[in-house]
């Protein structure tokens, strides 16, 4: 069951790098994703599919501190499209060490959310998040 496990997440993960990052004379382009606002609410992800807002925490601090366990609150923004009983998944890859980690998987209700997950080194990381095992978008955070 691990191996199966193991075996799916690397997959997943190639298959989003592979649909969902930006390329540049073949490497990944490793900007920043820019944050954004909705329903009043500062977001990290991809405005108009996907935002995800830290909930805990001191509000002095990054939005992803290092080492720091955190609870967000995530949100699916495409309206049109139909979440409803599906399974949403993030991993995230580390821009220097190339390491890729599981950061939480759950169901989705009214194309919303919640996780809770650390990023244990600072440093650039993509998240990529896919729901029910199709790619859904790709984000760079900065961990700090």
């Amino acid at each position: 069951m691990y191996v199966k496990t193991m075996l799916f997440l690397i997959g997943l993960s190639i298959a989003i790098c592979l649909s969902g990052c930006s390329e540049e004379e073949g490497e990944t382009v490793w900007d920043i994703s820019a944050p954004f606002e909705y329903v009043g609410l500062p977001m990290h992800g991809t405005e108009g599919k996907f935002g995800i807002v830290k909930v805990n925490g001191e509000s002095s601090e990054p939005p992803f501190p290092v080492g720091e366990g955190r609870h967000y609150e995530v949100y699916f923004l495409d309206e049109s499209a139909d979440y409803t009983g599906k399974t949403y998944t993030m991993t995230a890859t580390h821009k220097e060490t190339e390491e890729t980690i599981y950061l939480y998987e759950a169901g989705i209700s009214n194309y919303k959310s919640g996780a809770k997950f650390v990023l244990g080194r600072e440093g650039m990381w993509r998240i990529d998040v896919s729901v029910d095992e199709e790619p859904l978008t790709s984000f760079v955070v900065e961990v700090k």
